[in-house]
């Protein structure tokens, strides 16, 4: 059965979620530390830095196995500071009462730990097929199997016809907001 929103479809993205999610962090730490004093070689040297890091065998699943670790931080860390401030605090006086500037190693070892955590973690073994003798038969992954399943998600019926139902919408909705489609 068809359903309007097929969460599965989702896996097969997590190489451009991944690039993206590298990208914007690298990205963003260059521009805030204003490391290269250029705009445009902050990107040029995120997207290396990305290319470097995705490209290479394990980095997508390290990140992807640190991911919800690391989500569950900033909320915890988000909800301090909603606390301090429902309080009446400010942000400053919140990170002030944490250590000022020693907040950072209550930020840095937690990370450092879910790294070492999902590093050791790897990925999941593959079950081995039984045969009708109770034989113990490997499956040998096919060539197009082994690559990734991105090109096959991107043609999927599924998605292409959410991609045609999104490419309408937005049609729609700069005819209706630009006046283009008004009859006079």
């Amino acid at each position: 059965m068809a359903t309007v929103l097929d969460l599965g479809l989702l896996k097969g993205f997590t190489d451009i979620f991944v690039w993206i999610l590298i990208f914007v962090i690298v990205y963003g730490v260059l521009e805030v530390t204003n490391l290269l004093k250029n705009k445009g070689l902050h990107a040029l040297f995120a997207f290396a830095i990305t290319a470097v890091i995705v490209l290479t065998g394990g980095g997508t699943n390290l990140i992807t196995s640190m991911l919800p670790w690391v989500v569950v931080l900033a909320a915890l860390l988000l909800f301090v500071l909603m606390l301090g401030q429902f309080a009446g605090l400010e942000t400053k006086e919140i990170i002030s009462n944490f250590g000022g500037r020693g907040l950072t190693w209550y930020l840095i070892i937690p990370m450092f730990i879910i790294l070492v955590i999902a590093w050791t973690q790897g990925p999941e073994p593959k079950p081995a097929a039984e045969g009708a003798t109770g034989e113990i038969i490997s499956e040998a992954l096919s060539e197009e199997q082994q690559q990734r399943p991105f090109i096959g998600v991107l043609t999927d019926p599924k998605v292409l016809g959410l991609i045609l139902i999104l490419s309408i919408a937005a049609m729609t909705l700069v005819l209706l907001a630009g006046g283009g489609g008004a009859v006079k």
